[in-house]
């Protein structure tokens, strides 16, 4: 019996790829276990190779590696694009039919597994799409999982359609799990072994979570056109619109969403967009109207590859230096970057709050591989209550003496004056583009500007004093550090974990940066004291953050180990790095 299991099935799109995934996963996260599902497919509408990778193990851990258990193989092309991640004691799950593979042709080591998948469904009567389902069963066996961790899941996937249907799904799966049983093979070193610590976990993507977040936060309003990586939110708002009390509108392009989303902050209920880097490019005027009007808003920015289309389905962190200094202008704004679905959800919450705390943009700086993929949060941690705080607002109904409110009073010393909404006795006030006296009236007047410039940029002081130090895991005094930010986090912790936070038996911390913008420079050069050999780890080509703290702090970094093909670090190409070590 083992404690962590790596299951992938491949196939062509349109072939149940990632409904498996979800599926399998679901039928595990259900009895305790931890998972981790990452899914990989082409930019292509329809075709092409399509993937999911499920972990399961019986204790939490940070990421994928390279570990391959099972692959199931709905063709032949599957094979040869994962071989490569074949290791000694991959069992190979194939249908003979479609091509009958043989030892000499995969890496030495790895144990064949024919199941007549296409024979079996048509039997049972099935479309040739349920291979998949088989293929769930057989792996259910393989596994030696009992069956009705499948069944209970198949059951609640198909119930709307009716016992006829969920029936026939359930004996297609049997199907494959007798297959494997009637084998006489022995899997029982693939054997799971029970959770040491059985939670209530839900699956949720990142997006989900953010989404989660954002409704858990007081979300009313929000404007997204649709754009990978982030449509998971998109469909988690729409689906659940009407029952949450919250208006989802999918605007003509992301120029009207932000504006629209600036609107609905203006009339006083909390919004946002999300996007990816091509949207927030459009989206950038729209973020310094935000800046001038210091309108509360948040962005949930979910990188990807670029520059331009990039390769719109796979994963980057190269959108940090563009968040940081995008709109024309200087204005004061604030960048979040979750490294796990749970800090996805509690960022957002926290975003919603500091938008209004300091009227500014905030950002969740999000991307694919942690926006698509499914993440193990226990439930307890997404049920403690919200206190919603709206910040400074003015008073209901106490009508100043002047005319027109002063939403931007400059005697403000924080540089955050209070709001007013429509409808507010005495509370008006022109929320203007050009830059603007007190109550919002176009001024052009230099001592007015300067005067402006300065609140605005006020607002920076006091945000850099609730800042979110860095996270410092590993020995404090270790003089050795890595440094790294976003989802790129949990590869470099289960990478620490394998050599006990030690680099070539050296003690190594490694510091994570939630809060990015402002950047904490006092909490980083702390965090930095006494370390003689700094190393950057990010996924981008030029090392975005260690020119943050170079240009931010003064820290100067020149070693990186930087990652920029679209795919996620896994841990052991990290030690590779670090300690020339193979794996």
């Amino acid at each position: 019996m083992v404690q962590s299991i790596t299951w992938k099935i491949g196939g062509e799109a349109g072939f149940g790829i990632m409904a498996s995934g979800m599926m399998l996963a679901r039928a595990f996260s259900r009895h305790g276990y931890y998972i981790f599902s990452l899914n990989e497919y082409p930019s292509l509408i329809r075709g092409g190779h399509n993937a999911v990778t499920v972990r399961l193990a019986t204790e939490p851990f940070h990421s994928l590696d390279r570990s391959l258990h099972i692959l199931v193989a709905l063709n032949k092309e599957t094979v040869e694009i994962h071989k490569k991640d074949m290791r000694e004691g991959t069992v190979l799950v194939f249908d003979p039919n479609d091509y009958a593979w043989k030892p000499d042709e995969v890496p030495a080591g790895v144990t064949l597994l024919p199941i007549p998948l296409r024979e079996l469904v048509q039997k049972k009567g099935g479309d040739v799409i349920m291979r998949n389902t088989v293929a769930l069963g057989a792996s259910m066996a393989i596994l030696g999982a009992p069956f009705e961790y499948l069944s209970d899941v198949i059951s609640d996937q198909f119930k709307k359609k009716g016992e006829a249907v969920v029936n026939h799904n359930l004996d297609i799966a049997r199907a494959g799990f007798d297959a494997v049983g009637e084998t006489k093979a022995d899997f029982s070193a693939l054997k799971l072994n029970p959770p040491a610590k059985p939670e209530d976990y839900l699956l949720i993507n990142g997006s989900e979570a953010v989404g989660l977040g954002a409704v858990r936060a007081g979300l009313k309003f929000a404007a997204i056109y649709p754009m990978t990586p982030i449509n998971s939110l998109i469909s988690f708002l729409a689906d659940h619109a009407k029952s949450l009390g919250i208006v989802y509108k999918q605007p003509e392009d992301e120029i009207a969403g932000i504006n629209m989303a600036i609107g609905a902050a203006l009339s006083g209920v909390r919004s946002m967009v999300a996007t990816s880097g091509g949207g927030f490019a459009l989206m950038v005027e729209g973020l310094s109207l935000a800046g001038m009007i210091e309108v509360p808003i948040v962005i949930d920015m979910g990188m990807r590859v670029g520059p331009a289309t990039g390769m719109p389905t796979w994963t980057e962190q190269g959108d940090l230096q563009f968040i940081v200094h995008a709109g024309h202008g200087e204005f004061s704004r604030i960048v979040l970057a979750p490294s796990n679905a749970l800090e996805a959800y509690e960022f957002t919450i926290l975003a919603f709050h500091l938008a209004e705390q300091f009227h500014v943009p905030v950002f969740v700086l999000t991307d694919k591989y942690l926006n698509e993929s499914q993440w193990c949060v226990a439930a307890a941690r997404m049920k403690g209550a919200v206190t919603i705080d709206r910040g400074k607002t003015m008073p209901e109904g106490t009508a100043p003496s002047e005319k027109s409110f002063k939403r931007y009073d400059l005697t403000s010393p924080d540089g955050v004056s209070a709001r007013s909404f429509p409808g507010m006795k005495g509370g008006q006030y022109v929320a203007n583009s050009y830059e603007h006296d007190e109550t919002g009236l176009v001024s052009e007047d230099p001592a007015i500007r300067t005067a402006m410039v300065d609140r605005r940029l006020k607002k920076l002081a006091s945000i850099k004093k609730i800042i979110l130090p860095p996270v410092v895991y590993g020995d404090q005094t270790a003089t050795q550090a890595i440094v790294t930010w976003g989802s790129t986090l949990g590869p470099v912790l289960e990478a620490m974990k394998l050599t006990g936070f030690q680099i070539h038996g050296a003690p190594t911390k490694v510091i994570y940066f939630p809060w990015l913008y402002p950047f904490p420079v006092v909490e980083a050069i702390a965090a930095l004291k006494g370390v003689t050999r700094i190393i950057d780890i990010e996924q981008n080509g030029t090392g975005q953050l260690a020119s943050l703290m170079r240009e931010q702090a003064g820290i100067e970094i020149t070693e990186k180990i930087l990652k920029y093909d679209g795919r996620p670090f896994y841990p052991e190409e990290l030690l590779e790095k670090l300690e020339g070590r193979k794996s």
